[in-house]
């Protein structure tokens, strides 16, 4: 199931696994506090406004680009930072990845960078997005059942 936002962009439901909700986006702005513990897969870079975003609307773990990374790391600052906050987030290499398509970040995205909570969860750099998110979800679960 799609929504259309703006008459041009989408979230897609793209899987439920253990339970927990997968939505797809080209963007991390996309999402809403519909989304709360959700495992939201964007083309967005992991910048500090992903981050917020993220924290702002509730996700239950972030997938995003690393954007190269970049200076001091600031395509993966806002993922290293939900890590502060209990929050999965995981980087995918922008070389496995069109930034900014989030259906091709699922798809093709190859994990590179992994915060404390994703790491946690059992995800690794060298992963496919799935295989991250799989593990993730898994430990969403654990974490609500408790």
């Amino acid at each position: 199931m799609s929504r259309v936002l703006n008459g041009n962009s989408t979230i897609e439901h793209i899987a439920t696994i253990s339970g927990t909700r997968v939505q797809v986006a080209d963007s991390v702005a996309f999402g809403s506090t519909e989304n709360r513990g959700q495992i939201f897969v964007c083309g967005s870079h992991g910048g500090r406004s992903a981050g917020e975003y993220a924290l702002e609307f509730g996700y239950g773990a972030l997938v995003s680009s690393d954007a190269g990374f970049g200076l001091n790391d600031a395509g993966i600052a806002g993922l290293r930072d939900l890590g502060d906050h209990g929050i999965a987030g995981v980087g995918v290499a922008h070389t496995s990845a069109r930034i900014g398509d989030g259906r091709d970040v699922w798809r093709s995205g190859i994990v590179s960078y992994v915060n404390g909570p994703a790491s946690d969860a059992g995800a690794r750099p060298g992963q496919t997005v799935l295989a991250a998110v799989t593990l993730i979800a898994a430990s969403i679960a654990r974490e609500e059942s408790r």
